[in-house]
């Protein structure tokens, strides 16, 4: 793999030069070879308009090489200073209920202002100039968590922009009245100026513009990181990044596509290790052409602000989250943060050192990783980490029609982790992907809750069926267009007739007393569920066997070329939803590993020689068991183990190899 970093976030604007320095020895002392800084600091680099004082970051840049610790460095934009702002509420932030922010938190300008591009793109241009000279800079990140407190904007900047976007998209207002039908409620638009903005209405605003305000909001966040982008290449050839999550309200495979590699935040507490482990598994995946990402923040204890003070870490789990995060082949492990802050909002989180100078509750944890990170190396450097075979979508732009249409209070990460967790449950090789994930590597793909289904997208899963692939859809897959709107036609549009579907129903079954059985388990339909009659040529696995829709089929399968496409009608309980996926990706399993216990986490990697390799971590504050069904070598000890039980102590590790 590249190199291993191991890092966290230093402020040296907060502190004196006689503090930092000191903070950058301990850095060292805990074997700590990556720092990022820059985020937030933009008053300090440009107090006044065009006057620039990049002094603090070029000085700390100087002590950090003296070290040999590479540096990322942060564009300061999501801080924008007062001077920009004041007695300019245009230029701020303003939510669906018409409230524009204020100075003093972050995020809180319009990223669509014209005036506020213009200087971001001038700060970043200085700055970047500023620091090019040092070649132990090895990233940019733009920002810093895009849409972390905000979704989209409804100020009169961002009216127009849409008005202008909605233009470009579809040429005629004529055509967009015909996409979303507002001939319903008198919602017809003679201009492009007269859409409204979905802000607060009686009741509920069209799906289609809903939806389009979101993509809208997406599209434009993603131009203002490839403008800075544009930026920063113009001066240096400097890797590109940003740390992203699963939680803002970002098209991230959109973003992605600005930027050379992604990288992610992740806070996930003790208890809940698939969150954590869903990071680790989708961002490699995010971009086609490179597999690089990296952990740019994470706690050293527990995370927290004013409002929250967030959970300890129990003692062990930070280094079970460092194997598991170099195991998946992620580049850096990095904390929020350092020194911990004594003002502000956020002086409750965790640090390695608290802002008094003296060691933390997170320092010893921050220690061991230190020192497992060095016994980790080795193995590291010597293997990498097996693409999965079976793939499971996430995409951004499917969540955008559950924020649209949430139903019964859905929530997209929450359905499809039930499908994440039925796969990391049995041992299953498993990646999260994109909607524009090249296959090639794939054999297995699972969609679920992926309402609209491109035409590009389909195109490629035929392809990717015809050749040998099996494709689970659904539930909630292929039933709405593009626009958020039900098909005519058929119910699933174009998926219809490639699933051999001749009539389909769709209705909420939850507590309807709608019960099947599938692959000999019993099933309670619940959710929106689409319930098939089928074409002769169909297998029949799921039927409805009891409710008033009786005999329908709810899973259904047909082959097409050399693979098949399998509908998942309804939202399975887990049980059946683990019946339903091992009878497909048995086949993907840990193979002459068994009898493993749920917390317990397999992570296949082979050696520059081809050995197999499972790195193992239990992820459980419990001892947890697995059955060897052959011998192993466990190169950490190196001890043979042999066929039989074995037990992992809490938040332990293993790392087993062929002989």
């Amino acid at each position: 793999m590249n190199k291993i970093y191991y890092g966290a976030a230093l402020y040296p604007e907060l502190w004196d030069r006689e503090t930092t320095e000191q903070d950058i020895k301990e850095m060292k002392k805990l074997g700590m070879n990556l720092a990022r800084i820059g985020e937030f600091a933009w008053s300090t680099f440009e107090p006044a308009p065009n006057q620039f004082d990049f002094s603090v970051l070029t000085e700390t840049l100087t002590s950090l090489a003296e070290h040999e610790i590479d540096v990322i460095i942060c564009t300061p934009t999501p801080t924008p200073p007062i001077w920009l702002t004041a007695n300019y509420p245009e230029r701020l932030h303003r939510n669906h209920q018409g409230v524009t922010m204020v100075h003093g938190s972050r995020q809180h300008i319009c990223t669509n202002n014209r005036y506020f591009r213009e200087r971001a793109a001038i700060l970043v241009e200085q700055m970047i100039a500023a620091v090019a000279q040092f070649n132990h800079v090895v990233a940019i990140q733009l920002d810093n968590e895009f849409k972390c407190h905000v979704g989209p904007c409804y100020c009169e900047t961002c009216k127009q922009e849409w008005h202008k976007w909605l233009a470009s998209k579809y040429g005629t207002i004529d055509t967009l009245n015909n996409a979303w039908g507002t001939a319903i409620w008198s919602q017809h638009y003679q201009s492009f100026e007269q859409v409204v903005q979905p802000v607060s209405t009686p009741f509920l605003h069209n799906s289609s513009l809903q939806q389009n305000y979101l993509a809208f909001t997406h599209a434009k966040l993603a131009e203002f990181a490839a403008e800075q982008t544009k930026v920063i290449k113009k001066i240096s050839p400097i890797p590109v990044t940003h740390n992203s999550s699963m939680f803002f309200d970002l098209d991230n495979e959109l973003l992605a596509d600005q930027l050379d590699f992604i990288s992610f935040d992740t806070y996930t507490p003790a208890g809940k290790h698939p969150g954590f482990m869903m990071n680790q598994e989708r961002w490699r995946y995010m971009k086609n052409d490179t597999r690089r990402t990296m952990l740019l923040e994470t706690s050293t204890s527990h995370n927290g602000h004013l409002d929250l003070y967030g959970l300890l870490h129990p003692a062990g789990y930070l280094q079970a989250e460092s194997f598991a995060t170099f195991a998946s082949g992620v580049e850096a492990f990095s904390y929020w943060l350092f020194r911990g802050q004594k003002s502000g909002c956020e002086q409750p989180h965790g640090s390695i050192v608290s802002s008094w100078g003296e060691p933390t509750i997170g320092y010893q944890p921050a220690k061991q990783v230190g020192e497992l990170i060095e016994q980790l190396r080795p193995l590291l450097e010597s293997s990498e980490v097996m693409e999965p075979r079976v793939a499971l979508t996430y995409s951004d732009r499917a969540r955008s029609f559950l924020t649209v249409e949430p139903g019964e209070d859905y929530d997209y990460k929450t359905l499809v982790t039930s499908f994440y967790q039925g796969l990391l449950a049995l041992n299953i090789e498993r990646k999260l992907v994109p909607e524009g994930h090249n296959l090639a590597e794939t054999e297995l793909l699972i969609t679920p809750y992926v309402h609209y289904i491109s035409d590009q997208f389909l195109e490629k899963v035929i392809k990717f069926v015809a050749q040998g692939g099996i494709w689970i859809a659904g539930p909630m897959t292929g039933d709405r267009t593009e626009e958020h709107t039900w098909h005519t036609d058929s119910g699933l549009g174009a998926l219809t007739e490639l699933a051999g579907v001749k009539e389909m129903m769709q209705f909420p079954t939850t507590g309807s007393g709608h019960k099947g059985e599938a692959f000999g388990t019993s099933v309670e339909l619940s959710g929106l569920s689409s319930l098939f009659t089928v074409e002769d040529d169909v297998i029949v696995h799921g039927k409805v066997t009891a409710g008033q829709a009786q005999g329908k089929a709810f899973l259904i399968e047909r082959a097409l070329g050399k693979g098949k496409i399998v509908m998942v009608g309804t939202v399975l309980e887990q049980n059946a939803l683990q019946v339903v996926i091992e009878n497909y990706a048995k086949p993907y399993m840990a193979k002459h590993v068994a009898q493993v216990a749920e917390e317990i986490v397999i992570i296949k990697r082979k050696t520059n020689q081809g050995a197999l390799q499972y790195w193992l971590v239990n992820f459980s504050d419990q001892p947890r068991s697995l059955v060897l069904e052959k011998e192993w070598r466990e190169l950490l000890s190196d001890k043979q183990l042999g066929v039989g039980k074995h037990v992992i102590e809490p938040f332990g590790y293993r790392v087993l190899s062929q002989k």
